[in-house]
């Protein structure tokens, strides 16, 4: 008994190997080793942003201070998650129709959105974390215009970015 249907076009192929692609695929959004460098100081972007964001006791010239949590990616990242889980479901109905390019353009979209939503924390600074009066004073004494935190000279919100990366 036959079915009726008629194959015209047989791109299973293409579909598996943009499968294969995407499952391959990462989208990461943080400060990446070639932004993490900074003239200012020895302790790289990246670090200062692990340190900001999970809250560290830290020795600045020559005392201890404890910084607090200030989960900048976190929240930025769930604050972008509507918007993202929408870019990954559109890569993932591309992949299934075979088309990689379209796939990946959607994960790149995915990450920019994410790293943006980050650095609007920072660039809003409403949610973290206070600055504490002895920083507070420091910025002043320094010409250092603002209170907001993970925000002196933009050096860290700059270095925030995405990559997308085979796993």
């Amino acid at each position: 008994m036959k079915s009726g249907l008629t194959v015209r076009t047989d791109n299973a192929e293409s579909v598996l190997e943009s499968l294969r692609q995407l499952s391959g695929m990462d989208v990461l959004v943080g400060i990446p080793q070639d932004k993490a460098a900074r003239e200012d100081s020895p302790i790289s972007n990246a670090e200062l942003g692990y340190l900001h964001s999970t809250g560290a006791t830290v020795e600045i010239d020559g005392e201890t201070v404890t910084l607090p949590p200030r989960p900048f990616l976190d929240m930025g990242i769930e604050d972008s998650k509507p918007r993202t889980t929408a870019h990954l479901k559109a890569a993932a109905t591309a992949a299934l129709e075979g088309q990689t390019e379209a796939a990946m353009r959607e994960l790149e979209s995915a990450g920019q959105i994410a790293r943006d939503a980050a650095k609007a924390v920072i660039g809003a600074g409403d949610r973290l974390h206070p600055l504490s009066e002895k920083t507070l004073e420091r910025r002043r004494a320094e010409g250092i215009p603002g209170e907001k935190p993970l925000y002196a000279h933009g050096y860290l919100l700059r270095s925030i970015n995405y990559v997308v990366r085979k796993k």
